[in-house]
């Protein structure tokens, strides 16, 4: 770049830093959307390792399951299988010298006496049946618990709680309330039992396993953690909580002497980051009937001896309409038992995914901007740029290697972020030395109109490349800056998988580069925050036609607020119009923040001005939008527009006005394209000869 002198370099060192705590902030402010992009992009990276032969984990066959599935029911010959089957079940697989027996359910009260006797002796002539209890648990501690009944049989069972004896590092773990327990003349006679709550990260998926929680004095093990530890002789005394690291201290391998620590990292929740080892089909599954019936045949038995002996087994519910699913990082309808199974293989073949530390995170982020500045020295534009997009990728190549290789995890849109908003301000303070230090020469302008070009680039790079389609729908757009880079934008993008478009125009208050960067902040924000509202609308709620009026209005809001409030001292603020469409019924909702009225046209006619409905963005803090809508019929076309358009001037300072452009629209036939072009036409023949003083954008919405 051209920042060679002393004190543009120190200009440079601050805007970097600024853009470190833009990145920052981010993710402070919006942490459920920037986090979550970052977990999904660490998951593609994790389902393509999961994928490859080479790369993904190995899976040593320890952990199996046993599936209550469909094909079960039907050879069963029973869609409602009682606790005899599941005693028949335990006792086929002692015979079949099943090591553990996991069992995914909660028998939470007695039924039938001569039944439940049966699942009872059948448990405790195994010896080695573990099943599964539930807390609802609290992401803080509380200062008490009142004694309940639930505590009353918690305390009854002494092979469910721990007394740990270091517990440091423990202060901000899950607190256990309202347990769910298995009756307790079968969970007395158990091996053992754990919980078996899974809480799913922000964006709904399920990364995580919390191994401890927390109920009063004690504490109390996952599902997983208790089926460890006693395969591998694992007292609770030897239980250690340690910050970021749960220790299981002299753990005996089966058929091994020798004994060794087993150190499990984890967040300050007591979450440990589960390595899947694939999709669902990726471990060894065999059907609950064909256990069942193994009794039956003794050369079967015999069979499933050889194929299960020294195995941990998990059995679980996988019926239609009976397991919970949900998405893991490797398979996007994952039964949830299977969190449980490949919990256990994570920790018993040690292929734990590892989470940077804090303090290294900070300093690859430091390192990385020390880069970019460094490069901004060269006096090259296209070193830099080079260099700069050079460095990112050898930052993903890194980080894509270590999750392949080490399964160490690192963040990934965060820095990039940082090489991002570096990259732009590094152009923005080039250019503006620039202009300054050669405003009164030739070279002075060639320089500015270069950064400016490079600014006008990035700045397209906001506009969609592409504009989505729909059969029975045309969609047109137009953009001409009057200078390098504007305030205006517009933007379509399609939302719920295609269910809605989002459509927005926009027209930033003032000109140059102070309204381009205003209009890259609203921009961002608009969009971010209307597909975070509409990804987090609830599956189950009836949203298959048209979306509910606080989808529009709270990204509005929110926008609104983060630009009055955080940018008050600028005076900036923003005309925009926001719909949203469903192309199927061709509603459209829309507000209207103080913009250009669009316009609707059909049959010859104008159908409808969409005025506005609340005041321009940005002006002042809470401020109240409302929510209109309009029906879109076969030829029907919105047109909308910045006032660049009819406001334009020609050589005699005479406007273009809305009545022309109403007129042209209302006379004119074809598609929307046709349309555009032709107002196109007629516009740049008003101005001729007269220069373009504002940015002009249309935007054509047409249903056939």
């Amino acid at each position: 770049m051209i920042i060679d002198n002393k004190i543009a370099r120190k200009v440079t060192f601050i805007w970097i830093g600024c853009a470190f705590l833009a990145a920052h902030l981010l993710f402070l402010i919006f942490p459920t959307v920037f986090e979550a992009w970052n977990e999904q992009t660490t998951d593609r990276i994790l389902s393509l390792k999961a994928n490859s032969k080479r790369f993904r984990s190995s899976y040593d066959g320890m952990v199996v399951h046993v599936d209550l599935n469909n094909t079960s029911l039907h050879a069963l010959d029973n869609y409602y299988p009682d606790r005899s089957h599941h005693a028949q079940v335990i006792r086929n697989m002692a015979a079949m010298n099943v090591r553990i027996q996991m069992y995914d359910f909660i028998f939470a009260g007695p039924t039938d006496n001569e039944i439940d006797s049966k699942l009872i002796r059948a448990t405790k002539q195994a010896g080695n049946v573990y099943f599964g209890m539930a807390f609802h648990l609290k992401s803080f501690k509380s200062s008490q618990n009142v004694l309940s009944s639930g505590e009353t049989i918690l305390k009854s069972s002494d092979n469910t709680k721990w007394q740990l004896e270091n517990t440091r590092g423990s202060d901000q773990f899950y607190v256990g309330d309202n347990p769910l327990l298995t009756f307790s003349q079968l969970s007395d006679v158990s091996h053992g039992t754990g919980y078996l709550n899974l809480k799913p990260d922000t964006d709904g998926v399920f990364r995580r396993l919390p191994l401890l929680v927390r109920y009063n004095d004690s504490f109390y093990p996952s599902f997983s953690l208790k089926i460890v530890c006693d395969f591998l002789n694992v007292q609770p005394r030897k239980v250690k909580i340690g910050p970021g690291i749960i220790t299981l201290e002299e753990a005996q391998y089966p058929g091994l002497n020798e004994k060794k620590d087993v150190a499990i990292p984890i967040d300050k929740h007591g979450n440990m980051r589960i390595n899947y080892v694939g999709p669902w089909e990726r471990m060894r599954h065999y059907n609950f009937s064909d256990v069942y019936l193994a009794a039956d045949d003794r050369g079967k038995l015999e069979l499933w001896r050889e194929e299960l002996s020294g195995k941990i087994v998990l059995v679980s519910d996988v019926s239609t309409g009976s397991t919970d699913v949900g998405q893991v990082p490797t398979d996007s309808d994952f039964p949830l038992s299977g969190v449980h199974a490949n919990s256990v293989h994570t920790i018993l073949t040690g292929s734990f995914l590892k989470e940077l530390p804090s303090f290294l995170i900070l300093l690859i982020e430091i390192v990385i901007l020390l880069v970019i500045a460094i490069m901004s020295f060269h006096r090259s534009a296209l070193f830099f740029t080079l260099g700069s997009l050079g460095t990112a990728g050898t930052y993903l190549a890194i980080v894509v290697l270590f999750i392949m290789v080490e399964n160490i995890l690192f963040p990934i849109i965060r820095p990039l972020l940082l090489i991002l908003f570096s990259m732009i301000i590094i152009y923005m303070v080039s250019a503006i030395e620039n202009a300054r230090s050669h405003a009164d020469t030739k070279r002075a302008k060639e320089v500015a109109e270069r950064d400016l070009e490079i600014g006008r680039k990035i700045q397209s790079g906001f506009f969609p490349k592409f504009l989505p389609s729909h059969p029975g729908w045309e969609i047109v757009a137009y953009f001409k800056p009057a200078r390098q880079v504007a305030g205006d934008f517009y933007d379509v993008f399609r939302l719920r998988n295609g269910k809605f478009f989002g459509i927005v125009i926009a027209d930033v208050c003032d000109k140059g580069v102070g309204a381009a960067l205003f209009m890259a902040l609203i921009r961002s924000l608009v969009r971010a925050f209307v597909v975070q509202e509409f990804d987090n609308l609830d599956d189950s709620a009836d949203i298959s036609n048209e979306p509910p009026v606080e989808s529009l209005v709270r990204p509005i809001q929110q926008t609104n607020n983060y630009i009055a409030k955080t940018h008050e001292d600028d005076s900036m603020f923003a005309t925009l119009f926001l719909g949203i469409l469903n192309p199927v019924t061709g509603l459209m909702k829309y507000i209207n923040c103080g913009h250009e009225p669009p316009f609707i046209v059909g049959d010859g006619a104008m159908k409808s001005l969409l005025k506005p409905t609340g005041p321009a963005v940005g002006m002042m803090p809470d401020l109240d939008y409302r929510v209109k809508e309009k029906q879109f019929y076969s030829g029907d076309l919105l047109f909308a527009f910045t006032d660049g358009l009819t406001d334009a001037e020609d050589e005699n300072g005479k406007m273009f006005t809305r009545d022309r452009l109403l007129n042209a629209f209302i006379n004119a036939n074809g598609t929307a394209k046709k349309r555009v072009e032709m107002i196109k036409a007629e516009i740049f023949d008003h101005i001729a000869g007269a220069n373009q003083f504002d940015d002009i954008t249309m935007l054509a919405v047409r249903r056939d």
